[in-house]
């Protein structure tokens, strides 16, 4: 704890002489409209949110880093019905009840992530942090008329700064309670008239964390993060170019598992999991029951607090990428012309320890390597009252897969002693090609109609086996060696099709617009490879989405309202399961189909300058249709039609109130809290007591002291201030269970500067 306070002081002790030493502003780094609203690209050309025809949030530079938005689970708890999963250090956003709940890495989320317009196609690769961000826009449904990859539940694009043809710098610190240290930085330079670079960094660092390993007695959670970019910008007379190349490294400890029993002392199912008891008293069943592996009895029971843990193989990653884009911008005539060129490379190599014991009972090796190209080309254009976009996209990715999972000490998988290890290995290939138009025909000066296209063909091909393995993982992969095989594929699927999107927008006065929109999203069939267990193939899955809204200026233009309500038709549904023909892990297969009412608000109020006030709220029904699937879990077989899809709880809500009162005629004292409620929701498909996740609140805090001019800020900040536990994932297998917390209650100091 001294340590802690030294931190603290120097932090502060060296904000306030930069302080002293540093004149300049704050600016707003997103671009605004006259009325203070951010400007949005949501459809290729520049608007302001309220003026967008779809389910659309945004937000800006300020509030992404006083808010420290770094990562997708901060981001998604101030969005309307979205939420952020993590398994496996896989991040993933669900929007509306559609998403990614997988432990496999080789899906791609049915809601896309780019980043300056660059499909990121895999979640691990977005474990990487976000710093140096100019906006995020949020769309929800559909997208594929406008962007490079079709999706059916929604993008999430991020924006960074982009080099300035004025000279500038910035630099943002922080410090927790668990001593772990974060921050980033900016630099931006002119080169000549013509020529901007700039150059951004992210460093995290840290001595303890928020959870502490019983087994060695020492804390864990500590993050060892390094990541940088460089952007070189030209801007010639009708052209314009921008390169960008970024690196990144983690060696960080990752969030732990808790594993709670599932047995009596005979071996029989304990009735606490049963009743859903095993989330109040995570105790309350043995995880061997009457098998005990070791002499060690920390491992027999889970401890209850979601902060300690007893794992011999804790979670570790060791991750690095690189990679870059170069955009080109070409007027030519009446187009627009775009061409952005990306190639990225991720290698993802982790450790963790499934059954969160002393024994090596589930200790895994997950290790993959991906290699990415995309090229996007479009044209936009302006004649009188239509405005057009045609574009075509390609993307290849290759990954490389190696798992692992070590049962040697565990007595319930009957594995054979030569053979102690399950294991996949396999290479997947992805190449994607679309061509796609969006059309906006304005009838006359309240009227336009909308009309998109877009045809898709995906090629997935697969290489791989699975197989029980020897213990001699070597190398960079893990790779161990066969013994008894279990399954082997060479096959390859090709999925095309054509979605669209058709909507109409009624400006019926200058604050107030009304919209309705029908479209159709698709996501193409892959491969499910479980180690140890038998390969899979699923098909494509195809959405139509109904939707009406609405966007109001009210209160002489204080208050923004935005209404939604859709409806969604789901086909051929891709969801991860319990299947027997995967001991260990759930695979993905096609369950029928799914339908979804829900509507969500959400309100912006500014009275005058010092008050923010934003709040949002969200229903959803959802429920499996037309299916005949069946999973057998704990209780027998349960049939899914019916039942509600993981992550789609009835209500959600999410609200901020930021405060500033003037000290002098120099500072500013800003207070602000926002929130985030989550009602209980299924964690898996078969929705029995054992798969909910309780409802939840977390609530964070922040009170700054900060310039007037913007030049300078300093924050004691509260993250999850009521120190509630929420779970985030959930994995019921047959012997054992996996559950993934979100994190408990931390508090620390800021800084930030601008010159």
């Amino acid at each position: 704890m001294k340590k802690l306070h030294r931190v603290i002081l120097c932090a502060g002790a060296a904000g306030w002489a930069s302080i002293a030493a540093t004149q300049g502003a704050f600016a707003q780094a997103a671009p605004v409209d006259d009325s203070g609203e951010i400007v949005v690209t949501a459809q290729k050309r520049a608007q302001s949110v309220q003026d967008v025809g779809i389910s659309l949030t945004a937000i800006g530079a300020d509030e992404l880093r006083r808010n420290q938005m770094t990562d997708v689970n901060q981001l998604a708890n101030q969005i309307p019905n979205v939420l952020a999963t993590t398994s496996s250090n896989l991040p993933a956003f669900t929007v509306r009840g559609i998403g990614l709940n997988e432990f496999a890495s080789n899906f791609d989320s049915p809601v896309a992530v780019h980043i300056d317009e660059v499909y990121k196609s895999k979640p691990y690769m977005l474990s990487m942090p976000f710093y140096d961000i100019q906006r995020v826009e949020a769309l929800k449904g559909p997208q594929g008329t406008l962007f490079g990859r079709n999706t059916t539940g929604g993008s999430v694009n991020y924006y960074t700064q982009e080099p300035q043809f004025t000279p500038s710098g910035g630099f943002n610190a922080s410090v927790d309670n668990y001593g772990r240290v974060r921050a980033d930085g900016f630099f931006n330079q002119p080169l000549s008239d013509t020529v901007a670079a700039r150059a951004s960094y992210y460093v995290a660092q840290g001595w303890g964390g928020p959870y502490r390993n019983l087994l060695t007695g020492k804390d864990f959670g500590k993050p060892n993060q390094l990541a940088g970019r460089l952007q070189l910008k030209w801007a010639g007379e009708g052209t314009t170019a921008r390169l960008m190349v970024y690196g990144f490294k983690d060696k960080s400890q990752l969030t732990p598992y808790k594993s709670p029993g599932l047995f009596n002392p005979d071996g029989s199912y304990c009735a606490a999991v049963f009743t859903g008891a095993i989330q109040k008293d995570r105790g309350a069943c043995l995880k061997f029951g009457p098998f005990v592996p070791g002499p060690d009895p920390r491992g027999l029971r889970e401890t209850q607090s979601i902060r300690n843990m007893n794992a011999d193989a804790p979670w570790k990653a060791d991750n690095s990428a690189f990679g870059g884009y170069l955009r080109l911008e070409q007027e030519a005539g009446a187009f627009q012309l775009t061409s952005i060129t990306a190639f990225d490379y991720f290698e993802r190599d982790q450790v963790d320890d499934g059954d969160n014991t002393p024994y090596v009972a589930v200790n895994q090796n997950l290790y993959s390597r991906i290699k990415q190209f995309s090229q996007e080309l479009r044209a936009t254009a302006k004649f009188d009252r239509l405005n057009v976009l045609i574009g075509g996209f390609f993307e290849h990715d290759s990954i490389d897969e190696a798992t692992n999972a070590n049962t040697s000490e565990n007595p319930l998988t009957g594995l054979p002693p030569f053979a102690p290890r399950l294991a996949d290995d396999y290479k997947q290939k992805v190449r994607s090609l679309a061509i796609f138009t969006n059309n906006e025909y304005a009838v006359t000066d309240q009227l336009s109609l909308i009309v998109g296209l877009r045809y898709t063909n995906d090629r997935t091909s697969l290489d791989g086996s699975t197989y029980l393995g020897a213990n001699d993982p070597s190398g960079r992969r893990h790779l161990i060696t066969p013994v008894i095989p279990v399954d082997a594929l060479v096959a390859h699927r090709t999925d095309g099709t054509t979605s669209f999107r058709g909507g109409v927008n009624w400006k019926a006065s200058r604050d107030q617009l009304f919209y309705a929109s029908i479209s159709r999203g698709f996501r193409s069939g892959g491969y499910s490879v479980p180690f140890g267990g038998v390969i899979t193939t699923f098909d494509p899955e195809r959405l139509t989405a109904y939707e009406i809204g609405s966007k109001s200026r009210l209160l002489d233009r204080t208050l923004d309202l935005n209404l939604a309500a859709f409806f969604y038709d789901y086909k051929d549904i891709q969801t991860n399961v319990d299947d027997p023909l995967s001991p260990l892990v759930p695979i993905t297969r096609n369950i029928g189909g799914s339908r979804t009412y829900g509507a969500e608000a959400e309100l912006t109020w500014r009275p005058d300058p010092s008050w923010t006030v934003r709040l949002g709220g969200s229903y959803l029904d959802a429920r499996f249709r037309n299916t005949t699937a069946v999973i057998t879990t704990y209780a027998g077989p349960v049939p899914l039609d019916g039942k509600r899809p993981v992550n789609t709880p009835k209500w959600t809500a999410q609200g901020l109130i930021q405060k500033s009162v003037p000290l002098s005629d120099d500072l500013d004292l800003i207070g602000s809290t926002d929130f985030k409620y989550t009602a209980k929701r299924y964690l898996e498909a078969t929705n029995q007591l054992f798969d909910r996740a309780p409802a939840y609140w977390v609530q964070n805090a922040r009170l700054a002291v900060a310039s007037k001019s913007g030049g300078w800020e300093i924050a004691a900040w509260g993250k999850n201030i009521f120190n509630k536990d929420y779970l985030t994932y959930l994995n019921n297998i047959s012997f054992f269970r996996i559950e993934i917390y979100g994190e408990p209650v931390s508090y620390g100091l800021s800084a930030s500067i601008k010159f």
